[in-house]
């Protein structure tokens, strides 16, 4: 699967990134780090990792993360979830 998509949900187009290893994030200044994590951002705001799960396929990953935006919803709209924000 490929390292990075994006997904449209609501009319919201979502960025999903598998987090690379700490080496190679620390010299890329600032990645997501862990490949065990897939990282959900809209625009500059993280929302949320998801675990990676071993053989899931990208729709199966998609309908993961659909599900938990529509039991969150609160989630796209919060002012205090920015990636590098202090």
């Amino acid at each position: 699967m490929e390292e990075r998509f994006e997904l449209e949900f609501e009319g919201r187009r979502y960025t999903l990134r598998r987090g690379e290893s700490a080496e190679s994030a620390a010299e890329g200044g600032g990645a997501p780090v862990g490949q065990l994590s897939w990282y959900i951002t809209l625009g500059p705001k993280a929302i949320t990792r998801f675990p990676a799960v071993p053989g899931e396929t990208r729709e199966s990953l998609r309908e993961r993360i659909r599900r938990w935006l529509a039991e969150n919803p609160q989630m796209p709209g919060s002012e205090n979830i920015v990636l590098g924000g202090g």
